[in-house]
């Protein structure tokens, strides 16, 4: 099955993106045999997980519609942010895949409070693969095999700065996750 959906991947992404995916597997698959859970579903999860990353606008929204998701002001504002949940449906639908890695794929831009390992670690691969470059990421980095939460919440930091240095909208689950993660720290 994985090669298949490799190849499926392949065909359907840019290089460029397809690069990246290849780096988040990497990164997936070391984090999930460190902390001992399925290598094989940490790279299916990696490798569908920006399936639809280039997908129209329209053609989310429709997605979204038709799986009954209403759409909050963050992704009305920026549409192409649910790719990740298009992604989860098109993973189940196409490769029947189970709830853990159809949350990993769906929830690795956001994060979300409750998350599972598997989905920290996608959250993690997708922002901190080998291929990406951003000023204090080598601080982030130097946690992924130590402290996955201190990783975690390093990493949702980040992102947060960065989206209200933009002047961006920030998910509420992004705030819920960071928040998750200081209450039980």
């Amino acid at each position: 099955m994985i090669e298949d959906i490799r190849a499926k991947v392949k065909a359907h992404l840019k290089p460029s993106r397809y690069k990246h995916t290849l780096g988040v597997c990497k990164l997936a698959v070391s984090l999930a045999k460190h902390y001992n859970i399925s290598q094989e579903d940490a790279e299916i999860a990696a490798l569908l997980h920006d399936y639809h990353k280039y997908a129209s606008d329209e053609m989310i929204l429709d997605k979204l519609s038709e799986y009954n998701i209403e759409t909050d002001p963050v992704i009305r504002h920026r549409v192409n942010l649910a790719h990740g949940l298009v992604s989860a449906y098109f993973a189940k639908e196409t490769y029947d895949v189970g709830e853990d890695i159809f949350n990993a794929i769906a929830n690795h831009t956001f994060g979300r409070p409750g998350m599972s390992m598997l989905e920290k670690i996608i959250y993690l691969a997708d922002s901190l693969e080998e291929g990406r470059d951003f000023d204090g990421i080598d601080k982030i980095r130097d946690q992924l095999f130590k402290d996955i939460d201190k990783c975690l919440l390093l990493a949702c930091q980040n992102t947060l700065i960065f989206e209200l240095k933009k002047s961006n909208m920030v998910h509420v689950q992004t705030i819920q996750m960071r928040n998750e993660i200081l209450e039980v720290r």
